[in-house]
């Protein structure tokens, strides 16, 4: 029989199957190995359970999820930290910069809660809380409306049909990173 990977089975049924494996052996009286051969799985593992079932019953062979590190803040705390965030500015808690930062928020816990977080921490409580790095909108200042929609409804479509007519393309230089000398010294 193929051996079976126990960390494939779910934690329900790896339970179930402790449980089997050591009743067959305490109270049926079969061997270990021919037990753990039946089942599929490596023999030396009974031990450990029959072990465990020695010392707590069969509580201790009951499935344990590991539910890991205890949060540093509690629900209470988090939801603080969003209404810190969301809608306000920096500069209303005393500081310079107008853009939320992780430095920015790191600082503000360590003052008002007392908490020390490193930034990585912070960058993960703020995802948690489904704030997210946001860019401000930018539009150039000299910006004239009037010129882009005149150029948009007028001045673009007479240079299309130009270009059509001669056979020309139109391409478009931006700030994408393309440039109309040659690069000097490459080849």
């Amino acid at each position: 029989m193929t051996k079976v990977d126990g960390r494939t089975l779910d934690h329900k049924t790896l339970e179930h199957l402790r449980m089997l494996a050591v009743r067959r052996v305490t109270s049926d009286g079969e061997a270990p190995s021919v037990v753990m051969e039946s089942l599929g799985l490596c023999r030396t593992t009974i031990y450990r359970w029959l072990r465990r079932f020695e010392e707590k019953g069969l509580e201790g062979l009951v499935e344990k999820i590991c539910q890991g590190p205890t949060p540093t803040l509690n629900e209470k705390q988090r939801q603080q930290v969003c209404r810190w965030i969301i809608g306000k500015d920096p500069r209303q808690h005393g500081f310079d910069f107008g853009l939320w930062t992780r430095r920015i928020v790191q600082t503000m816990l360590l003052e008002k809660m007392g908490v020390d977080f490193c930034l990585t921490s912070v960058g993960k409580l703020l995802a948690s809380l489904n704030i997210t790095p946001q860019k401000p909108l930018r539009r150039a200042y000299e910006r004239d409306p009037e010129a882009v929609s005149l150029w948009q409804e007028e001045t673009y479509p007479k240079l299309k049909q130009r270009a059509k007519k001669l056979g020309a393309q139109i391409f478009f230089l931006d700030e994408a990173g393309f440039q109309s000398d040659p690069p000097l010294g490459r080849r």
